[in-house]
């Protein structure tokens, strides 16, 4: 519940700015959206330049007026860097706007993600008139994977302003998630909240120039102090007024159950069975007597593929010194892995294992075993088959690993 001050005595309004990196510097994570790809042109694309490789096509829908659909063309070829074609100003041809070159990181010669932010003119009305438009900024991720090769976008733009708040101005801002520059989607039931994603509230409610660390779902009906409020939003976001209502608040969002702590030092590592990579099952239970680097790891988690050559570089320093390595793969589908190990079999020598439970995270070993909620996660595990630390995450010259083997009694020389 935020603080008093911001009860409402009478409807408030407020006239939003467009802050093109909005979201990026409110640090609200990514939030990406699928996009589906297709070989078949659309209709309305009349001239396309000369492609390396064969195209592929998407529609992003940028606001809701009649020149909110823009043609997106990927021009991939295996060995040169990627290109994509956007139709910014929306008359079919995909020559006449400029082409923009991924960000694109390799893994050998597989090409891994890219990030590319771009500007659009996001054009709002009905399907046949455009009563106005507003630039925004998008950004897309492609992660290319055998099986699966998502195009994503997200957004980067946000609406910032001032409105009264009992004769008081704050500072708000406005966020949409569905990566379409769309700020007007009101819920009346629970069960409909799924249909679009949260568009969040940010008010500064210290007097001190900052937002509220929290975000409120400005869809439905929200509490502020004693009373209920509601935010009327107009499509572009421009335009907010929050009043007071007698409709009920929803609370859109499922509660999210708390995550476990990871086990602590002493705790008897639980055992488990893997699918081990080359044939035959992985248990932990055949490695007690030897110093277990456990670690959890998915195809499609870019910082644990990050992490692996320092496993690696750690693992080659300590084997002989009684150390095994056990990467086991979770929260994750079978036959990009299989793709996956083939492709890097000359980076790692460690032993790798998948999951069964494949995505399931209800029956994964990482989160019922091990209480993990996020990866990469590392566990080293004693010659007695106890925890002796647990690791989240990875960053440049992390040293987490050495210090946890070295308290082992362990040298590592790297």
């Amino acid at each position: 519940m935020l603080p008093a001050i911001l009860l409402l005595s009478a409807q408030q309004s407020g006239v939003l700015s467009l802050e093109d990196t909005g979201a990026v510097t409110a640090r609200l994570g990514y939030m990406p959206v699928q996009i589906q790809l297709s070989d078949k042109k659309p209709s309305k694309v009349t001239k396309e330049p000369t492609y390396r490789a064969t195209p592929q096509y998407a529609i992003i829908k940028v606001g809701n007026g009649p020149k909110s659909d823009h043609v997106i063309a990927l021009d991939e070829p295996k060995d040169q860097d990627w290109k994509i074609y956007i139709d910014f100003n929306n008359n079919g041809n995909l020559t006449d706007d400029g082409t923009g070159a991924w960000n694109t990181k390799r893994d050998g010669d597989r090409p891994m993600y890219g990030v590319l932010p771009v500007n659009f003119r996001a054009s709002y009305g009905t399907a046949t008139k455009e009563t106005g438009f507003a630039n925004c900024t998008i950004g897309f991720y492609r992660f290319v994977r055998e099986g699966a090769n998502p195009l994503l976008c997200y957004r980067q733009s946000a609406r910032t302003g001032e409105v009264a708040i009992d004769g008081v101005k704050h500072k708000v801002r406005l966020v949409e998630n569905d990566g379409d520059a769309l700020y007007n989607k009101p819920v009346a039931k629970v069960e409909d909240a799924g249909k679009t994603r949260p568009v969040w509230l940010q008010i500064d409610t210290k007097d001190d120039g900052t937002y509220a660390s929290g975000s409120i779902d400005a869809r439905a009906p929200f509490q502020l102090g004693e009373k209920v409020y509601e935010a009327k939003i107009s499509d572009d976001g421009s335009k907010l007024e929050i009043k007071p209502t007698t409709k009920p608040v929803l609370e859109l969002a499922p509660k999210r159950p708390e995550s476990k702590p990871l086990l602590k030092e002493g705790t008897q590592a639980p055992d488990f069975v893997a699918e081990k990579w080359g044939g035959g099952n992985l248990k932990l239970s055949d490695y007690r007597g030897q110093v277990v680097i456990l670690d959890f790891w998915a195809t499609w988690c870019g910082p644990c593929q990050k992490s692996m050559p320092h496993v690696e570089q750690v693992y080659k320093a300590v084997k002989d010194q009684g150390v095994a390595v056990l990467a086991v793969c979770v929260w994750d589908d079978k036959k990009p892995y299989e793709a996956w190990i083939p492709a890097n079999k000359d980076k790692y020598t460690f032993q790798f294992a998948f999951d069964p439970a494949g995505r399931d995270s209800a029956k994964s070993i990482a989160g019922t075993k091990f209480n993990v909620s996020g990866i990469p996660t590392t566990y080293i595990i004693d010659k007695e088959g106890k925890v002796a630390a647990a690791i989240v995450g990875y960053d440049d010259n992390d040293k987490r690993v050495e210090e946890a083997l070295k308290k082992l009694g362990l040298s590592v020389n790297l």
